[in-house]
Order: structure tokens, then sequence, then C-alpha cells
């Protein structure tokens, strides 16, 4: 029988939503003492209250895979532990990098001539980086997509985070063999984006957030609360990074994100 997935979240956290889990099986451990419920206003957690219980009960119930899932790649492995390739840090042990290099050499070249370059996660040691360098981490598609600082100064690289980037990406950024002079994140203006920035200055504390100086005006123009209806802070979300601070204010003072599609991209021409 296959393992439900919140019951391996609260095997591998401790807790999930009670929301998620099925009643009749969280009543079952209720009643053996193994689970817990905690309330904090109206949100009602399932805790783990005897986690050596809790394994073994499951282990009985949903029997492990006979395939040892230690020895298979990680997604692989994933499915045949849990049910599921989303569950754990990572889906992958290697996924791909996508940037464009603006300056001298064959990444240049490569993005000349193909419109962006792309490596896994594993090789970016190998990338052939100056000793000189500018980094700039974007969230979105479009804007990476017309990224062009073809003249600059200094190299630049512009990095396509997608979203909702995975950990073994961000952790990949320190492997340069040259780290870069600076590193810059462009993303969208709302909880969201702020958050995937702040999960990148976790891995590179020198990442520094671009605000526009029109960001205000922008605000005022094509900030949209329906951007936000879906989005709420994580619980990790930091309020006080002195990055986030001036978008925090503009999205409570309008009550709305902007994206940052309608935003002109920095400017990166400096020495």
């Amino acid at each position: 029988m296959k393992r439900p997935a919140w019951l391996t979240t609260l095997l591998e956290t401790g807790r999930v939503a009670h929301s998620a889990a099925d009643g009749r099986v969280v009543g079952e451990l209720l009643a053996l003492e193994i689970v817990a419920i905690r309330s904090a206003g109206l949100r009602r957690t399932v805790v783990a209250a005897d986690p050596a219980q809790l394994r073994q009960w499951t282990d009985a119930r949903y029997p492990p895979h006979a395939v040892d899932w230690q020895t298979l790649p990680t997604r692989q492995a994933n499915i045949v532990r849990s049910g599921g390739s989303k569950i754990g840090r990572s889906a992958h042990s290697v996924l791909p990098f996508l940037f464009k290099w603006f300056g001298d050499g064959p990444l240049s070249a490569m993005t000349r001539t193909y419109g962006m370059a792309a490596a896994c996660s594993d090789r970016l040691a190998e990338l052939p980086v100056p000793v000189r360098w500018r980094l700039l981490t974007i969230e979105n598609w479009e804007p990476f997509h017309r990224t062009d600082y073809t003249g600059a100064p200094v190299p630049v690289m512009a990095a396509y985070l997608g979203g909702n980037v995975s950990e073994m990406v961000l952790d990949a950024l320190n492997a340069f063999r040259h780290p870069p002079e600076t590193v810059l994140h462009f993303g969208d203006y709302d909880w969201e984006g702020l958050y995937i920035f702040q999960r990148l200055q976790k891995v590179v504390p020198s990442a520094r957030l671009y605000i526009p100086t029109n960001l205000e005006t922008l605000f005022q123009q094509y900030s949209r609360r329906e951007f936000l209806d879906k989005q709420k802070r994580k619980a990790a979300f930091d309020t006080d990074n002195p990055e986030c601070g001036p978008v925090i204010r503009l999205i409570e003072q309008y009550n709305g994100g902007v994206e940052q599609e309608v935003v002109d991209l920095p400017e990166m021409l400096s020495p």
C-alpha cells in the first residue's frame, strides 16, 4: 500500500497541517498517543508525539519498498521512499543552470550564437570565468531573455533562476573558480519575489536586491492586489531585511505587488 504524502511529511518534519491529514488515520494515531494536535488561532497542526513509534507504526501499515532507496539516483529514490519525487531538499542531484555571458571568451561566443549558454549545476566550477566579473540573477524568463550587456566594461553573467529556484542551484553559485565581484538580484516586487531574494542572500550574503529609482511610481501605476492574493509571507521571511525594507513598505502602502516585467533592466555598464 502506498504511503500518503502527508504521513511522509509528518515523519520527516515532525508536523503536518491538520487539514492535509486523513482524519481517520489521525484519530487512530491519537488513540495510540503517537501524535498530538497543536492549535494556534484557527490553525491546527498534527505533531509527532512519539517519532520512534510513528516510524514503527508507519512501516507496519505501509511496508517499505524492497529496493534500498539509498542506493538509487535522487529522483528515483524519492519516488521509492515516499511515493513522490518532490519530497526532500531537491528532486534531482544535478540541475540545469541557464545563463548569458557578456564579455570575451567561449561563453560569450556561445551566447551570441545560441542566445544563451548552460551548464549542469555540478559543473559551474569548470566555467572559465575571469577574476573580475559580475553576476545578475533574474527571477523570470522574459527579462532574462531580453538581457543584453554587450560592451559592459566588466563581464556580466545574467543567470536565470526560474521562479522558485532549487536550493541546489543556489548552492552552486558558490562554486565558481573566481567569485563575482558583485551579485545583484532582479525579481518580482511581491512577497514571493522578496523571499526568493532572501533565499539567495542566505547562500550568497553579498547579494543585493535591485531597486530602481522609480519603483514607487511603478507601484502607483502597475501594482495589483491580485499579485498578492495567493501569496503569504513564509515563516522564514525576514521582515527586517534591510534590502527588502523599501519594497515591503511599498507593498503594504499600495496593498499590491509589481511584476518585474514592467521594470527596466538594471544598468550594469559602470566600470
